[in-house]
């Protein structure tokens, strides 16, 4: 499925990992905050507990990539569209530099979110 959405070109891959990276860091934060609801225990502070979040948002992602490949293909024109903006307005040579800004920017808010939600656990 995801050689049919890289077939679809730069904006339908970077759709598809947008909505990965959403979906990824939304499963850990869901799993992350599950796990301390019902245990009672910090899975910052416990490797093995956050080991089996890591696992349990890699399989609730796998039931969802037919959704996220649609949704990629549904996005892709609205994506091109925006990159091509992206490009313009910074003066870019080509989509690739407007791809990378945008990579960097959505991966650096999910790492974030990530990062600061077991740094808020952290020592607890």
């Amino acid at each position: 499925m995801s050689a049919k959405v890289a077939k679809l070109g730069l904006a339908a891959v970077l759709a598809y990992g947008i909505i990965d990276g959403v979906t990824y860091t939304s499963f850990f934060v869901l799993a992350f905050l599950g796990y301390e609801k019902t245990t009672g225990n910090n899975p910052a502070a416990n490797l093995q507990a956050l080991l089996g979040i890591i696992i349990a948002m890699w399989t609730g992602n796998n039931v969802t990539r037919p959704f996220r490949v649609a949704g990629a293909a549904a996005l892709a024109p609205a994506t091109d569209k925006g990159l091509k903006r992206i490009q313009k307005y910074l003066n870019f040579p080509s989509l690739v530099y407007a791809f990378a800004l945008v990579v960097t920017i959505v991966a650096g808010i999910c790492f974030t979110i990530i990062g600061l939600l077991i740094l808020s656990r952290w020592g607890k």
